[in-house]
């Protein structure tokens, strides 16, 4: 079965870590297939409105420029970076969205339309993040509504291999388990380990904790000699995390995110995912709700 991302790609092109960390992921390329996702900024001084664009006659003509002059030249940069890396021209769609609704809304509705396996976002990744979690609306949108994955991409590094996979044996970690496995699926370079950080000496559930995570991963048909399980100790979660994963070198770092709305926006910050966000390096953070 085909793997389809969308894969954000902005107008500094040669900066795209989106791109580079997929060529550089995948070595089965022949069953993906990419489309390549534009938003046009959104100015302040166009006065666009949401629901009725075509309000605005002067906003079309500006951003149809924009798109001529910033997104046309950047989607040709794109396709042909990724023809000269061995993908085949069938493999590469391209979209461009007029942004009415803003780059990060747009990124949403895009993905979650398009029924794609994973939306990639590359150096910007961040600064998209930390939008949807301080904008009111895109606050709800993130803990509430987001329904596919996010992969967010931080100065990929080419020959790191495998995922790390936090659980706790929530339902949020069943279901990046489950996304983690499906995307390994013909794509034996990679190995997948089942991380659980505790907070002291008292040892886990083992069998609550790992087993379900462990039936995701295995439904998907990874064999149990690229499965390991591994539990550390520490008060501090986000930071274990990161040095297990510049330690082992792992490609992707895989995280549940929770369904509970955070009250303040101080919680917010303070999640666990968000702090490996700002820290990755090297590797990309991917997101399941």
């Amino acid at each position: 079965m085909d793997k389809h991302l969308l894969v954000a790609v902005s107008d500094e092109f040669h900066t795209s870590q989106s791109l580079r960390f997929v060529h550089h992921f995948f070595t089965a390329r022949e069953s993906l297939k990419l489309t390549l996702f534009y938003v046009v900024p959104r100015r302040p001084d166009w006065r666009l409105d949401p629901i009725n664009l075509e309000a605005n006659p002067e906003a079309i003509v500006h951003i149809e420029e924009d798109k001529a002059v910033h997104g046309v030249p950047a989607m040709e940069k794109a396709k042909q970076w990724l023809y000269d890396m061995g993908f085949a021209r069938d493999q590469v769609q391209v979209k461009f969205s007029k942004g009415k609704l803003g780059t990060v809304k747009e990124i949403i509705k895009e993905s979650e339309e398009g029924l794609y396996d994973a939306a990639v976002l590359g150096r910007r990744g961040l600064s998209w993040f930390e939008e949807m979690v301080t904008d009111s609306v895109s606050h709800r949108i993130l803990w509430e509504q987001l329904t596919f994955p996010i992969w967010i991409c931080r100065n990929p590094e080419k020959d790191r291999r495998n995922v790390l996979v936090c659980v706790d044996g929530s339902e949020e970690c069943m279901r990046v388990a489950d996304h983690v496995g499906y995307i390994l699926r013909n794509e034996p370079g990679h190995d997948v380990t089942l991380l659980h950080v505790c907070a002291d000496d008292r040892c886990i559930d083992a069998e609550e904790i790992f087993g379900r995570a462990l039936a995701e991963i295995k439904g998907n048909d990874i064999e149990d000699e690229r499965i390991s399980i591994k539990v550390l100790t520490s008060s501090n979660p986000a930071k274990t995390i990161l040095h297990e994963a510049q330690a082992r070198r792992y490609a992707a770092v895989a995280i549940g995110r929770t369904s509970h709305r955070p009250s303040t926006l101080k919680h917010i910050f303070a999640t666990t995912s968000l702090k490996i966000l700002r820290g990755i390096e090297g590797a990309a953070l991917w997101l399941c709700k």
